[in-house]
Protein backbone atom coordinates (compact mmCIF):
# COMPACT_ATOMS: atom_id res chain seq x y z
CA UNK A 1 0.00 0.00 0.00
CA UNK A 2 1.12 3.53 -0.92
CA UNK A 3 0.87 6.53 1.21
CA UNK A 4 0.15 9.74 -0.97
CA UNK A 5 0.67 12.97 0.92
CA UNK A 6 -1.01 15.39 -1.07
CA UNK A 7 -0.15 19.60 -0.22
CA UNK A 8 -2.96 21.83 -0.78
CA UNK A 9 -0.60 24.72 -1.71
CA UNK A 10 -3.58 27.57 -1.26
CA UNK A 11 -4.53 29.82 1.66
CA UNK A 12 -7.01 31.94 0.03
CA UNK A 13 -10.42 32.06 0.66
CA UNK A 14 -12.85 30.70 -2.16
CA UNK A 15 -9.43 28.55 -3.09
CA UNK A 16 -9.88 26.61 -6.13
CA UNK A 17 -7.39 24.01 -4.81
CA UNK A 18 -10.42 22.33 -2.76
CA UNK A 19 -12.08 21.31 -6.24
CA UNK A 20 -8.91 19.89 -7.58
CA UNK A 21 -8.38 18.11 -4.18
CA UNK A 22 -11.93 16.43 -4.70
CA UNK A 23 -10.73 15.19 -8.02
CA UNK A 24 -7.78 13.86 -7.08
CA UNK A 25 -10.12 12.23 -4.38
CA UNK A 26 -11.86 10.79 -6.82
CA UNK A 27 -8.86 9.19 -8.65
CA UNK A 28 -7.50 7.71 -5.55
CA UNK A 29 -11.09 6.31 -4.80
CA UNK A 30 -10.46 4.27 -7.89
CA UNK A 31 -7.45 2.86 -6.76
CA UNK A 32 -7.00 -0.08 -4.24
CA UNK A 33 -3.25 0.26 -3.45
CA UNK A 34 -3.11 3.69 -2.05
CA UNK A 35 -3.72 5.87 0.91
CA UNK A 36 -4.49 9.43 0.94
CA UNK A 37 -3.07 12.19 3.28
CA UNK A 38 -4.04 15.76 3.30
CA UNK A 39 -1.72 18.12 4.43
CA UNK A 40 -3.16 21.37 4.42
CA UNK A 41 -0.49 24.41 4.36
CA UNK A 42 -3.57 26.78 5.58
CA UNK A 43 -4.14 24.60 8.77
CA UNK A 44 -0.72 23.32 9.42
CA UNK A 45 0.42 27.60 9.61
CA UNK A 46 4.25 26.68 9.38
CA UNK A 47 6.19 29.54 10.33
CA UNK A 48 8.20 31.74 7.91
CA UNK A 49 11.74 29.56 7.74
CA UNK A 50 13.87 31.61 10.29
CA UNK A 51 16.59 28.96 11.34
CA UNK A 52 19.86 29.80 11.46
CA UNK A 53 20.78 26.56 9.75
CA UNK A 54 19.79 25.60 6.28
CA UNK A 55 17.82 22.56 6.46
CA UNK A 56 20.13 20.74 4.51
CA UNK A 57 22.61 21.22 7.28
CA UNK A 58 23.74 18.56 9.76
CA UNK A 59 23.67 21.50 12.28
CA UNK A 60 19.99 21.69 11.45
CA UNK A 61 17.08 20.59 14.03
CA UNK A 62 13.27 21.32 13.90
CA UNK A 63 12.48 23.31 17.32
CA UNK A 64 8.98 24.40 16.02
CA UNK A 65 6.20 21.75 16.45
CA UNK A 66 4.40 22.84 13.81
CA UNK A 67 7.62 22.12 10.99
CA UNK A 68 8.13 19.13 13.38
CA UNK A 69 4.11 17.76 12.44
CA UNK A 70 5.20 18.93 8.56
CA UNK A 71 8.43 16.86 8.71
CA UNK A 72 6.52 13.62 10.02
CA UNK A 73 3.75 14.03 7.60
CA UNK A 74 6.23 14.48 4.48
CA UNK A 75 8.60 11.56 6.04
CA UNK A 76 5.72 9.30 6.02
CA UNK A 77 4.64 9.65 2.74
CA UNK A 78 6.03 6.92 0.31
CA UNK A 79 5.02 9.76 -2.27
CA UNK A 80 3.93 13.78 -2.21
CA UNK A 81 1.62 15.50 -4.53
CA UNK A 82 1.19 19.22 -4.68
CA UNK A 83 -2.12 21.17 -5.31
CA UNK A 84 -0.44 24.17 -7.27
CA UNK A 85 -1.73 27.37 -8.03
CA UNK A 86 0.14 29.66 -9.82
CA UNK A 87 0.76 33.02 -8.39
CA UNK A 88 2.57 35.80 -10.60
CA UNK A 89 3.84 33.14 -12.64
CA UNK A 90 5.45 31.50 -9.98
CA UNK A 91 4.33 28.39 -6.99
CA UNK A 92 3.00 30.44 -3.62
CA UNK A 93 4.93 31.41 -1.16
CA UNK A 94 3.32 29.26 1.72
CA UNK A 95 4.08 26.30 -0.74
CA UNK A 96 8.33 27.73 -0.97
CA UNK A 97 8.23 27.83 2.70
CA UNK A 98 6.57 24.75 3.61
CA UNK A 99 9.21 23.18 1.22
CA UNK A 100 12.44 25.27 2.70
CA UNK A 101 11.27 24.60 6.20
CA UNK A 102 12.55 21.00 5.21
CA UNK A 103 15.74 19.51 3.86
CA UNK A 104 17.00 15.59 4.00
CA UNK A 105 13.25 15.17 4.01
CA UNK A 106 12.75 15.71 0.61
CA UNK A 107 15.78 13.34 -0.50
CA UNK A 108 14.98 11.26 -2.68
CA UNK A 109 10.86 11.44 -2.19
CA UNK A 110 8.87 10.93 -5.28
CA UNK A 111 6.96 14.64 -5.87
CA UNK A 112 4.78 15.57 -8.46
CA UNK A 113 2.22 18.26 -9.07
CA UNK A 114 -1.43 19.21 -10.29
CA UNK A 115 -0.96 22.67 -10.92
CA UNK A 116 -3.79 25.27 -12.27
CA UNK A 117 -4.00 28.60 -13.49
CA UNK A 118 -4.13 31.14 -16.51
CA UNK A 119 -1.66 29.69 -18.29
CA UNK A 120 -2.07 26.51 -17.07
CA UNK A 121 -0.08 26.57 -13.85
CA UNK A 122 2.69 25.54 -16.11
CA UNK A 123 5.22 28.31 -15.13
CA UNK A 124 4.24 27.21 -11.45
CA UNK A 125 5.39 23.93 -12.54
CA UNK A 126 8.60 24.82 -13.84
CA UNK A 127 9.36 27.17 -10.66
CA UNK A 128 8.34 24.27 -8.18
CA UNK A 129 10.36 21.53 -10.07
CA UNK A 130 13.89 23.88 -10.32
CA UNK A 131 12.94 24.39 -6.23
CA UNK A 132 12.60 20.21 -5.66
CA UNK A 133 15.62 19.26 -8.05
CA UNK A 134 17.53 21.70 -5.95
CA UNK A 135 16.47 19.37 -2.88
CA UNK A 136 17.43 16.72 -4.27
CA UNK A 137 14.04 15.18 -4.81
CA UNK A 138 12.61 12.84 -7.27
CA UNK A 139 10.50 15.61 -9.49
CA UNK A 140 8.10 13.44 -11.60
CA UNK A 141 7.82 14.28 -14.94
CA UNK A 142 3.95 13.96 -15.51
CA UNK A 143 3.28 16.98 -13.38
CA UNK A 144 -1.05 18.10 -14.30
CA UNK A 145 -1.38 21.42 -16.27
CA UNK A 146 -4.76 22.86 -15.46
CA UNK A 147 -5.55 25.51 -17.44
CA UNK A 148 -8.20 28.14 -17.14
CA UNK A 149 -11.25 28.58 -19.57
CA UNK A 150 -9.49 24.75 -21.19
CA UNK A 151 -9.94 22.27 -18.68
CA UNK A 152 -11.40 24.42 -15.39
CA UNK A 153 -13.91 27.02 -14.99
CA UNK A 154 -12.30 29.90 -12.74
CA UNK A 155 -14.22 28.35 -9.57
CA UNK A 156 -12.41 25.19 -10.02
CA UNK A 157 -15.49 23.20 -11.57
CA UNK A 158 -14.99 21.37 -15.09
CA UNK A 159 -15.15 22.88 -18.28
CA UNK A 160 -13.22 19.44 -19.26
CA UNK A 161 -13.96 16.52 -17.34
CA UNK A 162 -12.13 14.22 -19.54
CA UNK A 163 -8.36 16.14 -19.89
CA UNK A 164 -8.91 16.94 -16.54
CA UNK A 165 -9.30 13.61 -14.95
CA UNK A 166 -6.90 12.20 -17.51
CA UNK A 167 -4.01 14.61 -16.57
CA UNK A 168 -4.95 14.08 -12.27
CA UNK A 169 -4.67 10.35 -13.35
CA UNK A 170 -0.83 10.69 -15.39
CA UNK A 171 0.88 12.61 -12.66
CA UNK A 172 -0.98 9.98 -10.12
CA UNK A 173 0.38 6.83 -11.94
CA UNK A 174 4.06 8.00 -11.97
CA UNK A 175 4.37 8.95 -8.12
CA UNK A 176 2.18 5.36 -7.37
Amino acid sequence: MSNLLVVIGSARPGRVADKVLEHIKADIAARDDVTLTVADLKELNLPYFDNENAPISPEYTISDPLVQAWSDMVQAADSVLFITPEYNHSLTAIQKNALDSLGAEWLEKPVSAVAYGWSGGSLAVLNLREVLENLKADAKHEMAQLGFMKDLNPDGSFLDEVNTMAQIKVAVDELV
